[in-house]
């Protein structure tokens, strides 16, 4: 587990280009990337060759770790810059004191006209950095509050229920007020030269799942130039009265469910039945030894899915909150750099539908990994088949690239908690296949209703039900082919193991 991390973060030190005039020499660029073919080698090697016997969970989380880091290291030294010409460079984040409160800024979003397709949204495209001038660095961890700061004197909101908005903000619900600040961002000339310079950069590159920080940020962190920097306060309030009470309601469905339809055996008559299905030679296996379907009605089923989707959900935030925290001492350094995780909240999403959750709604961690090998494979492959431009948008291999990729992660993931036997790891495969499906269904029949729409003129594009039924839509789609995902979860021990069982 440790190899692998350490002869990437060495391979790292040796990628920005010199000075020192010591580094561009062809033993130095050979040494360089022989250290990244082993370090990939190794990460992709971690899952194949080893597991965790104490732990189903951590044995999944090996073979995301494995590919994942795989692919990085192969994007980083190889992709990017020998078919890029692109080797990251650190961005610094400078913010401005604004006011605003933060349920007026959720409406304008909502009504903004002129925000991207859907389809073309899901591209995670290189950052391209704001040369604005900048006021000078707000520290990333407990920061003043603009609206007490008597030397900015910031105007208020003019809406006149500016006052009650902002009593709401100091809730209990919502915790303690964030600062309402504009981002800016200024891209470095050059790269470190110094060998100090370069240890850090290495290490906040390795440690950069989202390239904040750095030049190829993804786009959830780019989104808006208006946000709100969490404090402290705010992420412990998050922690204590919205991820954990969620994570702990959740497991506790899971654990109801599992105990009251006794599912402790399925896991171990589907592995029989693999088992003899694989001494006849056969791959696929018998719907009633598959227990999920025939012992769950469809309502449990649902929602199963429904605990596990929350289970995730609030386990991904309690995670990020709880590292944003312990390195808060460390701001305003770009390891205590943690910039919200999700962009909106489940019940925020709309009329946006499919694409909006998977957009806004979902975390973007793989995000540079769908991108290279899933959206830009993808776009390639239906302009070559169809004979479009360059320039020409290609949005439904995009769609479907960047969701096949993530079907293989998940799907490679699957793979080994069970067994190795990509037949019983297929449903994450098929959940996140259906989804792609479905976002480029969505976009279809949204273009469709849109142009009937605008030939009745003198009549608004937008209906008072489009709210609700991009709701009621996107909500059906993630249950309905999510319960492909919660009969893997199943069948591979991991809901047993989550039960505490």
């Amino acid at each position: 587990m440790i190899c692998p991390p350490l002869v990437y973060y060495l391979a790292l030190l040796l990628l920005p280009p010199p000075p020192p005039p010591a580094l561009d020499t062809f033993a130095i660029k050979a040494l360089r990337n022989a250290l990244a073919l082993s370090a990939a080698w190794l990460f992709l090697r971690l899952p194949l060759a080893y597991h965790v016997p104490q732990s189903i969970g951590l044995t999944y989380q090996l073979g995301l770790v494995g590919l994942y880091g795989s692919a990085r290291v192969v994007d980083v030294f190889f992709i990017s810059p020998y078919l890029l010409g692109h080797i990251p460079r650190r961005v610094i984040y400078r913010y401005e004191p604004r006011v605003g409160t933060p349920l007026i800024e959720g409406l304008r979003d909502l009504k903004n006209k002129t925000s991207p397709s859907p389809l073309s949204s899901l591209s995670s495209a290189q950052a391209t950095p704001s040369t604005t001038p900048t006021p000078e660095p707000v520290n990333h961890g407990i920061m003043t509050n603009p609206l007490l700061n008597p030397k900015s004197k910031p105007k208020p909101d003019q809406s006149p229920s500016y006052f009650p908005l902002h009593l709401l903000h100091r809730s209990l619900i919502t915790g303690p007020q964030l600062t309402p600040v504009l981002e800016h961002t200024t891209t470095e000339d050059g790269w470190p030269h110094t060998l100090s310079d370069r240890a850090s950069w290495a290490l906040e590159l390795e440690l950069s799942m989202r390239g904040a920080g750095f030049t190829w940020t993804t786009a959830d962190v780019r989104h808006t130039r208006r946000t709100w920097l969490p404090t402290v306060p705010s992420r412990l309030h998050s922690i204590f009265l919205h991820a954990l009470p969620t994570l702990l309601v959740s497991l506790a469905g899971v654990r109801a469910i599992y105990l009251r339809y006794s599912l402790a055996d399925v896991d171990e008559v589907l592995w029989a039945a693999a088992q003899r299905n694989e001494e006849a030679g056969r791959w696929d296996i018998d719907y009633d030894d598959n227990l999920f379907g025939t012992r769950l009605p469809l309502l449990t089923q649902l929602t199963l899915t429904l605990c596990l989707g929350a289970t995730l959900l609030a386990a991904f935030s309690l995670a990020h909150s709880i590292f944003a925290v312990v390195c808060s001492p460390l701001a305003p350094g770009p390891l205590a750099y943690f910039p919200p995780l999700y962009t909106k909240a489940p019940w925020e999403i709309r009329g946006g539908g499919l694409r909006e959750f998977w957009s806004y709604g979902w975390h973007r961690l793989f995000a540079r990994f769908f991108l290279v090998y899933g959206i830009w494979p993808g776009e390639w492959l239906e302009r070559k088949l169809l004979g479009k431009t360059a320039q020409e948008p290609a949005d439904v291999g995009k769609v479907l690239g960047g969701f096949l990729s993530s079907a293989f992660c998940h799907g490679f993931a699957a793979r080994g908690v069970s067994g190795g036997n990509w037949w019983l790891a297929r449903g994450e495969v098929v959940f996140f296949a259906m989804n792609g499906v479905a976002v480029v269904v969505e976009e279809v029949v949204r273009r469709v209703v849109v142009r009937r729409r605008m030939r009745r003129k003198g009549e608004s594009l937008e209906r008072w039900w489009d709210g609700w039924v991009g709701r009621v839509w996107w909500i059906s789609v993630v249950l309905l082919s999510g319960r492909n995902f919660a009969r893997g979860w199943v069948n591979a021990g991991l809901v047993r193991e989550m039960s505490g069982l």
